[in-house]
């Protein structure tokens, strides 16, 4: 008989190595469960494998189309390109942003939406995200609002860093934009119209920061201008009051959930959340669009969940708002 030895802890580990040498001695005497552990073994190693290295450097370009009440028509198909939780890490780091960069200045957006968490918890990898994410290039210019892991750093800080990347910083405030471009070459018998153009509004981080969307929306009262707000987390919607237009959400935080065997998501990892997971969700007569996002938390792994670039399209309302794949293992 085998006595335990004497140190702390001893019985628990004494059982577990005489629990080990029985699964030895029950599966070397069956040439059958030797093999079907070996194969769940593989199995196993190979999911693990995927889920840490393939897939979240596989990145997927997803184009949404989006209706809006009294879009202008002459700025049809206004295309933002969105970006979101890019978690600076070794994982998401500046090879990995460089592709990122690329695939998205490739879209030929007309401005650039970045919805929050740049870094994990180092504060020092903001200046070295942001310096990659410098690159990106649209007429009318890359938006930021932050993210709850963002506030590991103060918004001094934040602001500096896009001024240092030529951004434009918009927390729980508003601007009008009036597009650089004009999109009605596809229709010329609309008329060209100058004053052409809609409301950009940002707000603070729900959990983290200072989400006061009705301070962003001030001004905007009469409801008369369709609106695209940023906000990191998608659960802004549940802030709006009746009479505050938004139209639009760009959203992220949740990752998608992530890591999502046969298609179903961990509430865990989506903020406790089953609304708000990722796509187009609708509240009232706000749609959301909650995007997978670029890099991945901590848990570095995904599974059935890539990282997102979203093509986002505003038409005039008069459809269906889509989301589809546009891309495959390119990039």
């Amino acid at each position: 008989m085998i006595e335990p030895p004497d140190y702390p802890g001893k019985y628990i580990r004494h059982n577990a190595r005489m629990a080990a040498a029985g699964v030895r001695v029950r599966l070397g005497g069956h040439p059958k469960l030797r093999k079907q552990a070996r194969a769940a073994m593989k199995a196993l190693g190979g999911g693990l494998g995927y889920a840490a290295l393939i897939e979240p450097q596989w990145i997927e370009t997803t184009q949404v189309n989006i209706g809006i009440r009294d879009f202008p028509s002459s700025i049809n198909g206004y295309k933002i390109a969105h970006l979101t939780d890019m978690h600076y890490n070794i994982a998401a780091g500046k090879n990995f942003l460089q592709r990122v960069v690329k695939k998205t200045n490739a879209l030929d957006a007309d401005m650039v939406a970045l919805t929050g968490d740049f870094i994990g918890s180092d504060p020092r990898k903001l200046d070295r995200c942001m310096a990659v994410l410098s690159d990106l290039r649209a007429p009318d210019g890359c938006w930021v609002v932050r993210g709850n892991h963002d506030h590991h750093t103060t918004v001094e800080h934040m602001r500096a860093a896009c001024r240092e990347a030529g951004f434009h910083f918009i927390e729980n405030t508003h601007v009008i934009m009036k597009p650089t471009r004009r999109h009605n070459h596809r229709h010329p018998f609309v008329e060209r119209d100058d004053e052409a153009s809609f409301a950009i509004a940002g707000v603070g981080d729900l959990w983290e920061g200072d989400c006061r969307p009705g301070l962003a929306l001030q001004g905007l009262e009469d409801g008369k201008t369709p609106v695209v707000m940023l906000s990191h987390n998608p659960h802004v919607l549940d802030l709006l009051l009746p009479h505050q237009r938004v139209d639009l959400v760009l959203s992220g935080h949740t990752h998608g959930g992530q890591v999502r065997p046969l298609g179903r998501h961990f509430r865990i990892l989506c903020d406790g959340s089953t609304k708000y997971v990722s796509g187009i969700v609708e509240n009232n007569e706000t749609r959301v669009y909650i995007s997978r996002g670029v890099g991945t938390s901590a848990f570095r792994l995904r599974w059935n969940c890539r990282p997102e670039i979203a093509l986002i399209q505003l038409h005039r309302a008069g459809g269906t708002s889509t989301a589809s794949s546009t891309d495959g293992f390119s990039g």
